[in-house]
Parts: C-alpha cells; structure tokens; sequence
C-alpha cells in the first residue's frame, strides 16, 4: 500500500510540473508590454567636469519583447539608460523620453526579441555641470575628552593627517574651509591613547575625500604640586617720587600641574606682583598680592603669608 500511494505522489508530482513547463513555454512565447524601472547611467568623459546637481538615479521605461526575452533582461542583465553629457558645458533642460528616441543606442538592453518603446517617467529635469577640482583641506577635530582622576592632557590631541583632499564641484567646495570629525568624546584617558574617528563629508552624493577617517593621539600626565620659597613681592605701575616697600618682601606658594613641566620651573617663572595703581588706598596697610603662573600650569595655593604690609615711602 504505502508503495502504491508513493507512485502515485510521484505521478502526480511529474504532472504538474510537465504542466507548469509546457504553461511557461507558452507564456514565454507570448509578446508583451512591460514597464520597467531601471538605472540611469552618466556617462562624463572629461576629467576637469563634474554634475553639480542631483538627477534621477532611475527611470520608468517601456518594452515590448516575448515573454522570455523580458525575464531573462530582468533577472540576467538590467536594462540602463546611459545619459551622456559630455558635450553640456553648464546647464541642459532635457526631455528623456525625446533624448532616447533620438539616441535609442543609449538604452543599454538585450536586442533580438525585445523593443525600446519610450520613457514613461520622468519627463524632463535640469543637468548643471560644474569644473571638477580638488582642495586640501585641514581637519578640524570636534571632541570632549576628558583624562582620567589625577591626570592631565599634555598639549592638544595629535591628528594624523592634518588635512585631507577633497574632490567635488567647485561651486560646493570653494565656501569650505575645513572638513569635520565626528564628535569624539573618550573618558578617563590615563595613557597614550590613539583612536580612530570618522570624517565627517559635507556633501557625499557630489564632494569625495581622499580618505574616511583620522588617528587621533591623546597623551596625559599625572598631576604633581611642587612648593617655591622665597618669590620676591614686585611693585608696578608706582610714581617715581615714591619707593614701595613690602613686609615680609617675599612669600611662598604652592603650583598644581603637570609633574614634569613643574619641575622644570624656576622661581624666576613665577610673579607676585603688588600694582600700586589699581590696589593702593592711603588707609590700607595689609593686600594680598596678585600671582602671576606660566599658562601651563594648572592652578597656585597654600600663599604664605595670604597678605602682606605695604609702606609707602617717599624719595
């Protein structure tokens, strides 16, 4: 029994696909009119020219052909329109479906059994043309790290490269004046840290850079105070009739920053400056001085003493 229901289930299986194929072979020798979507291709020659406005990327065409003329062009080899503007020095308004039955052999499609019958869509549109040029540009770096507890940046990131080519239209590359990163934003940097980061194309579907994406070189040192004594009080901006005179005449004080570059400070890098135009009042005896660090350094503390005696004495 079970052979018997097997037979039949092949028989049946053998039947509807002689149907099916002897159906195709019918069908696929019928004619017929089709509408297709298909690419438009632009074809320019000259090295110096480049589009400079966005066209149709695709286009509705109509064929005729038989039925398996059609299949074959759909599923082996895509039909395309092949847009030549070679000869267009700024701006063409062009009717497709007239551009093609004056030019059908630009409709790139297998001959023999199938026909070019028009553009359904779209109608027409504008092709601006524009001198094609390159510019090196430089990069500019869009972040927000931030070192690690106890550590700081040594100096700004190092980028590799610097700057990157562009190549596009010279109407949309001539306002830029530098091509961005994406935002970088690294936390907790505690050594030498180099990253990778994206570029960011102002313009992709008409400017290409010569590269995607930059190194960017994050180097830290640790934090470090270190205390000087014996910084002398200077006086400023006094009248030449008068000597100003400081008690105690030098102070100490403490500077946070890179350990490295603190070290190799002197106290001559440091100023404790007492401006005797802008502080001096006749009733006043005691100020505290101003301080003046290298722009390195991170911050000053611990002012012995916090304020000093000022004596005026006139010559």
């Amino acid at each position: 029994m079970k052979t018997l229901n097997v037979k039949k289930s092949l028989t049946w299986l053998i039947s509807f696909f002689l149907a099916v194929l002897v159906w195709f072979v019918i069908v696929n020798n019928k004619d017929y009119t089709v509408n297709m979507e298909i690419p438009i291709k632009v074809y320019e020659p000259r090295e110096n020219k480049t589009l400079k406005n966005i066209i149709p990327s695709t286009a509705v065409v109509r064929f005729k052909g038989k039925g398996r003329a059609l299949l074959t062009a759909k599923i082996f080899k895509e039909p395309s329109l092949i847009l030549d503007v070679a000869n267009i020095q700024e701006r063409y308004h062009v009717s497709l479906n007239e551009y093609y039955q004056k030019y059908p052999n630009r409709v790139d499609y297998p001959r023999g059994d199938m026909e070019f019958l028009e553009v359904v869509y779209p109608d027409t549109f504008t092709i601006l043309i524009d001198d094609k040029i390159s510019r090196e540009l430089p990069v500019k770096l869009n972040y927000s790290a931030e070192p690690a507890p106890g550590y700081l940046f040594s100096g700004k990131p190092v980028m590799e490269p610097g700057t990157v080519v562009a190549t596009g239209p010279k109407s949309k590359l001539h306002p830029l004046s530098a091509i961005e990163t994406r935002h970088l934003k690294p936390g907790n940097i505690n050594r030498e840290t180099i990253l990778e980061v994206e570029l960011v194309n102002p313009d992709p579907s008409f400017i290409s850079l010569s590269q995607k994406t930059v190194k960017i070189t994050f180097q830290v040192e640790t934090i470090g105070e270190r205390t000087f004594t014996n910084i002398p009080v200077q006086a400023q901006n006094a009248p030449e009739n008068i000597t100003v005179r400081f008690i105690p005449s030098a102070v100490s004080l403490t500077i946070v920053g890179s350990n490295e570059y603190i070290q190799s400070l002197s106290s001559d890098s440091i100023q404790v400056i007492f401006d005797y135009a802008k502080k001096w009042i006749p009733s006043k005896i005691y100020y505290q001085p101003e301080v003046k660090i290298p722009e390195k350094v991170l911050n000053w503390k611990d002012l012995q003493p916090a304020r000093i005696e000022v004596a005026i004495v006139r010559k």
